[in-house]
């Protein structure tokens, strides 16, 4: 029996007007729809977004643990890996929906290896999806960057890193992961010249934006939430004026108004 073809698709931030044209024609015709939650919730924001899209196939939802114990992690990989290949290996057409875009910090970029070598010659397409950043800067109506400007993204952000992280001129910061130690992060904030833009649940039901640090600091840890830092950049220096000369004040026309 020929395999099934896996199809990697990223669904956005959360919003079902936000998945391509592409992303929602394959969940609406594929056989099998897996979606993604975590160990420690009872709700799945892929799963919410795919029902949404009414997708004709059967929807299966894959629990991923967050263990920081690598081992728990790969075995958990492993487990919904075969999952998905039993499905593929009965002839099955399986679309695998995660948040933002597909192989950008996503669970798909763990399982398609994993797929791979559970099935020989697996035929697997990727189809890209918003990331979560670039959704920050659009719901906040922020340039996220421009001209010569770097964009760094830093995954899992950690309380060690919040006198250690460097912020660069000319680079936007994109922080990830910051609900358990964004206290340590914003203490230094409070010190440095830096613009901060704090989003959560964009594009969703309870979606908050501030670029205030005390506004920061009382929201509850959420893991879908980020932040963008960036160095001020400095007031343009005016070059000092001169008074006109006596002999420009007396020329012909210095008076007129064109």
């Amino acid at each position: 029996m020929q395999p099934g073809t896996f199809y990697g698709v990223g669904i956005g931030p959360g919003d079902p007007e936000l998945v391509t044209l592409k992303a929602a024609r394959l969940i609406r015709s594929c056989e099998v729809i897996f979606t993604v939650v975590s160990a420690h919730v009872s709700e799945s924001v892929s799963e919410d977004v795919v029902r949404a899209l009414e997708p004709k196939g059967r929807i299966v939802r894959l629990t991923f643990s967050m263990s920081r114990d690598r081992a728990e992690r790969d075995r958990q990989f492993a487990v919904n890996a075969g999952l998905i290949a039993a499905e593929l290996k009965e002839g099955r057409d399986c679309v695998f929906a995660t948040l933002g875009d597909t192989l950008s910090y996503s669970t798909c970029g763990y399982m398609l290896p994993l797929l791979k070598e559970a099935v020989p010659g697996l035929r697997a397409e990727i189809v890209p999806g918003i990331t979560s950043w670039s959704a920050l800067a659009a719901r906040a109506g922020t340039v996220l960057v421009e001209n010569r400007e770097s964009l760094r993204v830093v995954p899992s952000f950690t309380k060690d890193m919040a006198e250690t992280i460097a912020f660069e001129p000319g680079c936007a910061t994109v922080l990830l992961k910051t609900y358990r130690s964004r206290a340590a992060l914003t203490e230094r904030l409070r010190r440095e010249k830096c613009d901060v833009l704090y989003g959560e649940n964009l594009t969703q039901q309870g979606e908050f934006l501030t670029t205030d640090l005390d506004e920061i600091d009382a929201r509850d840890e959420n893991y879908l939430s980020l932040m963008v830092v960036r160095p001020k950049q400095p007031a343009p220096r005016r070059a000092p004026q001169t008074a006109p000369s006596a002999d420009a004040a007396d020329a012909p026309g210095a008076d007129r108004t064109e």
